[in-house]
């Protein structure tokens, strides 16, 4: 299999993707609402909202790169999702001890799932946040 439809299945591959996990967090933000937990509901609704964002991102600049016949990853890209996933994960690391040393006093979860939750939630915003850093810094 060449290189560009190699690219094209993987562009489809990321939207069908993020079109999965909109629609996910569309049903939780549902299944919130109807529950009468508005403050989730809210939070999965952001949560789709910025994955949408970042797979419109996402497709929009892959989808430029094919057209002028350049490959969707090359060494300057996974060097810059490397850096991104190594500092996501140190960071995390500390959210995670802050959550665990906060959530008794000054952070009150309803249960472990709600923790967890807004954690992962956190470390995918960390990671978009140091890709879209770093992919603006010279490596």
């Amino acid at each position: 299999m060449e290189t560009k439809s190699k690219d094209k299945l993987r562009i489809a591959a990321i939207i069908i993707i993020g079109l999965l996990v909109i629609a996910t967090g569309a049903l939780f933000s549902l299944t919130a609402f109807i529950k009468g937990d508005i403050y989730g509901g809210i939070m999965g609704i952001l949560i789709a909202i910025i994955i949408f964002i970042f797979a419109i991102f996402v497709y929009i600049r892959g989808n430029k790169d094919l057209k002028k016949g350049l490959p969707l990853k090359d060494e300057r890209s996974r060097k810059v999702i490397e850096k991104a996933t190594s500092k996501a994960f140190l960071v995390s690391l500390y959210l995670l001890l802050a959550i665990g040393f906060l959530s008794d006093d000054i952070i009150h979860f309803r249960d472990v799932s709600q923790a967890t939750g807004i954690s992962v939630a956190i470390m995918a915003i960390l990671f978009a946040v140091f890709w879209a850093y770093y992919n603006k810094k010279e490596l």
